[in-house]
Parts: C-alpha cells; structure tokens; sequence
C-alpha cells in the first residue's frame, strides 16, 4: 500500500512538473501581450509589435496575441504609405481608416496630428467634426471652437453646429452654447450620430429631459450591431455627468434599437452601403 501511494505521489509530481514550461510560457506570453498594449498606447508600434510578436511565439494557441500582431503590422504599413501616397483619394481613404483605429485604441495624441492634417488638406464638415472630436477628448475646448466656427456657412450642418456649441459649454459659456443651440434643427430622418450629438450638448447646457429624448431617438435608429458601442460612449463622456446618477439615464441606456439590420453590411438600409446592387436585397428592389 506505502508502495503505491509513493508510486501515485510520483505520477502527481511528474504530472504538476509537465504543465509548469505550459503555464510559465502562457505567464511569458501575457506579460508581453501586456507590455505591447503599452506601448500602442504610447504609439510606440515598433515596440509594441516586437511585443505581440514575443506573446504569438510564447502563446500559439491564443488568436488574440496573433490577430493584435497582424493588426499592428498592418497599421505600420498603412502608416508608411499614407507617408509616400500620391493619390489624394486614396491617401484620404488611408488617413480616415488609421483615424478610426486611433480613436477606438484612444491613441488620441496620434489622431490629433493626423486630423489636423486631414483638416487641412479637406477643409470640409466632415474633416472638422473628425478634428474637433478629436479635440473635444482631450479636452482642448477652444481648439475645437475655433475650429468649427471657421467652416464656411454653407458647409455648417447640425453636427458642426452642436459640436460648436459643445465646445463653447465646455469652456462655461453656456448662455452662448444655448443660443446656438435653440438654431440647430434637427430632420427627421437624421443619422443617429446627430441625435447623439445634439445630446451631448444639450446635456451639456443643462437640459436634462431634451438630452435623454435625444439619447432615446439615437438608440432607437442606430443598427443593433452599433448600439452597445453607442451606450459604452455615452457612459464615458463628461458631457452626461450630470445625469449619470438619475433613474432617467439608467433607463434610457436600456433603449433598444428598432430598426432591423442588414445581415450583409451592419447597415440599416442600402444607400451607402459598399455591397449595393450585389446583394439580393437590392436586387429585389
């Protein structure tokens, strides 16, 4: 009996011993998955993809630490071509996509460079509403004013409009905000991003009730698919701080959407989409 209990002892040791190279390299692998996070926050993308690359070799079961190397690698490359791109169109088409990737990564010193870039060379409402967000999140109020106040009349739309007033609430001037406020209209068939806009400021300026409605008609229009990232911004935006702690804003953020979605872009309808007229649902019209 002592035999085969020393015997068991062994085959448990023996066993604990065989997983231990298995966990300390899943420890390594973390630990560089980690440090590589770091310096993407940094912008330092060298760096960080020397360090997913450590994680994918330490780790090759897990996808994540492969999927953020190639990731990296890619936004590397994108970066070095948008350098040397001649093609204004597709040096555009390069700028917006490194943009989105900054903002979702909250990399916001690099899309800040970038936007007064694409600002520049655009000078249209989208570039500014890119540039002053952008602004707006790191808190640089004036910046994004004096930004959207430059558009030329006849490019101001209900997005420039509210984002101006925002920035100028931002900086206390909440008569002046609310001013402009009371001029912005909004259409009835407009995108969800303006109503979430609109939101922010009124939020902003105080009116409390106007801004939840705004937030309700901005859950309800927004695709299923992009609802949740819609609720994760309002959480984290300082322009709904005041209304963080009512029953109101509790209940408004489990507004559901009504509109059903396309199964083949996201997209609540065709217009815009980049798969119109090769997909049955638009062959049916």
């Amino acid at each position: 009996m002592r035999v085969l209990r020393c015997i068991s002892l062994i085959l448990v040791m023996t066993a604990a011993a065989s997983l231990l190279p298995a966990a300390a390299r899943a420890d390594s692998a973390q630990q560089a998955f980690v440090a590589g996070k770091a310096l993407m926050a940094k912008a330092d993308f060298d760096g960080a993809l020397r360090s997913f690359a450590t994680a994918a070799r330490a780790d090759r079961d897990n996808r994540a630490y492969l999927q953020q190397y190639a990731i990296v690698r890619r936004i590397i490359a994108l970066r070095g071509e948008l350098d040397a791109q001649q093609d204004a169109s597709r040096w555009e088409y390069i700028a917006r996509g490194l943009h989105a990737f900054y903002v979702n990564q909250g990399i916001y010193t690099e899309a800040l460079t970038l936007d007064r870039e694409i600002h520049a060379r655009l000078d249209s409402a989208s570039s500014g509403v890119m540039l002053a967000e952008t602004q707006l999140a790191l808190n640089l109020n004036a910046e994004a004013a004096e930004v959207l106040s430059a558009l030329d009349t006849a490019k101001q739309t209900a997005t420039t409009q509210a984002l101006h007033a925002l920035a100028i609430a931002r900086q206390g001037k909440i008569e002046q905000a609310g001013r402009i406020a009371k001029r912005v209209s909004l259409a009835e068939d407009a995108e969800p991003g303006v109503s979430y806009y609109l939101a922010r400021l009124h939020a902003a300026i105080g009116n409390g009730d106007e801004a939840i409605d705004l937030l309700t008609r901005c859950f309800e229009s927004v695709a299923p698919s992009r609802l949740e990232r819609f609720k994760v911004h309002v959480r984290q935006s300082p322009d709904f701080a005041e209304l963080a702690s009512t029953s109101a804003f509790a209940k408004v953020l489990q507004t559901e959407s009504k509109v059903s979605e396309s199964g083949c872009s996201g997209g609540s309808r065709c217009a815009g989409c980049p798969m119109r007229g090769k997909c049955g649902k638009d062959a049916a019209k």
